[in-house]
């Protein structure tokens, strides 16, 4: 193993039994709700500014291998990408008479942003087939190890979240010109990334300061 060869990693914040978890300083949360809720997870997410940049639960583009992922819109409104197109797919919104609910299907990339420049998004998620203890575990590392390095201004680990998102089946999704190539490609590169992460230099795919097992919600 060469964990010699990385960088140290930012003091781990502990998390693990918080519900909602809250991040970049209370700008950000993420509250796990029971596994008998119709969406298991709801992310606040602030407007994008000059000062603080696009918030670290804003998603970028990636697709999951297996599940299909929904959204409900509560408050504020989001824009969607899906495919490699430039342009947006769906805008989602909590204002009447306008759609609130979408959902995107295994194998597509997609991503979504807080649209508005002065409101919260307040934003339901579901991933389907739910493994209820493993998306906590994914999205309490995920996360919280963000807005680690965000408070010590440190550069994230580019191995060390590929080793929690392949844990996740989640794969990035890499800007190549075809969906279909870039899906084999980006699965690809989380293999071998999150190998070499792993087993070359350490990096684990949780830690106890983010996520406990059998956790009570």
């Amino acid at each position: 193993m060469l964990s010699f060869l990385r960088g140290a990693d930012p003091p781990r914040t502990n998390i693990a039994t918080n519900n909602p978890i809250v991040f970049e300083d209370g700008r950000s949360s993420v509250q796990f709700h029971s596994r008998s809720s119709e969406y298991m997870m709801t992310h606040t997410i602030p407007p994008t500014t000059q000062d603080h940049g696009a918030s670290l639960v804003q998603p970028p583009f990636h697709y999951h291998i297996y599940q299909t992922e929904r959204f409900r819109v509560r408050a504020g409104t989001a824009t969607f990408w899906r495919g490699i197109g430039s342009a947006p797919w769906i805008t989602l919104s909590a204002e009447p008479g306008k759609p609130s609910t979408g959902q995107v299907g295994p194998g597509r990339y997609h991503k979504f942003e807080n649209a508005s420049k002065t409101q919260d998004l307040v934003i339901d998620v579901q991933l389907d087939p739910e493994d209820y203890e493993r998306e906590q575990k994914f999205f309490r590392n995920f996360f919280g190890y963000l807005d680690d390095c965000r408070k010590l201004k440190v550069a994230p680990s580019l191995f060390q979240l590929l080793v929690f998102l392949h844990e996740a089946d989640t794969p990035l999704g890499l800007p190549l010109p075809h969906e279909r190539l870039g899906v084999w490609a980006s699965r690809a590169f989380l293999i071998g990334m999150a190998s070499c992460g792993r087993w070359l230099l350490g990096y684990k795919a949780t830690y106890p300061e983010y996520y406990e097992d059998r956790k009570s919600t």
